[in-house]
């Protein structure tokens, strides 16, 4: 008997996913929900962020299943991906801005059924150079229009160093069909970059609950 999917297995820190995007489409897409619509219901490390789920709920809230959102009608396309582009079935799916300076600290989603079975994408909406995820190790920048996945249960942080711009992703897990694994193992190790002083400033001093997690 197979033993059961764990994504550690298969992803060490991240991968980028050859996987063909219309950016300018999912930007006009983003773009259009109404503002009302964000907010912060998400774990304290996340506190310098505003979310969107347009599929289930934030763990913080404790409310089980992942029903589709309202909001996710209005997104034709990002339902397309969600359901179409690595093939499986998806759980949750949310829209994450973070702010202009803002950083989510190095932090561990729980190691639970839910993400140890699912790969998480990384799909970038809005970003810059100054922009850089952290993920086991090594710094990676992603650019609008790229497709990855991130080993989410290693240690992971997010810094936005821009002065003025927020940095936009779309977020969602797939619990992986074996044909998308195949994908994902195809890609290989991204090789990220060792950038010690940023590891040391997001390893510094910081609110005291910035830590806290899912």
């Amino acid at each position: 008997m197979d033993s059961p999917f764990d994504k550690r297995e298969h992803v060490t820190a991240c991968r980028k996913l050859p996987l063909p995007l219309d950016s300018a489409r999912l930007q006009r897409e983003v773009a259009a929900l109404p503002e009302e619509l964000w907010g912060n219901v998400r774990a304290p490390v996340h506190r310098e962020t505003q979310s969107l789920f347009l599929k289930g709920h934030a763990p913080a809230l404790g409310i089980q299943g992942d029903p589709e959102q309202p909001a996710l009608a209005a997104c034709p396309y990002i339902r397309e991906l969600l359901y179409g582009l690595l093939p499986g079935t998806p759980g949750k799916c949310l829209l994450a801005a973070l702010r202009p300076g803002g950083i989510v600290y190095p932090h561990m989603d729980a190691a639970n059924d839910y993400f140890v079975r699912s790969f998480r994408v990384h799909l970038p909406v809005f970003t810059n150079p100054q922009v850089r995820l952290y993920c086991n190790g090594r710094f990676f920048r992603m650019a609008a229009g790229e497709a990855w996945t991130l080993n989410n249960l290693a240690p992971h942080a997010v810094v936005n160093d821009h002065h003025s711009e927020a940095r936009v992703h779309l977020i969602f897990d797939v619990f992986p069909a074996p044909e998308a694994v195949a994908r994902v193992d195809a890609a290989g190790e991204a090789e990220g970059l060792e950038e010690p002083a940023l590891f040391a400033r997001l390893s510094g001093a910081h609110p005291a609950d910035a830590q806290m997690m899912d």
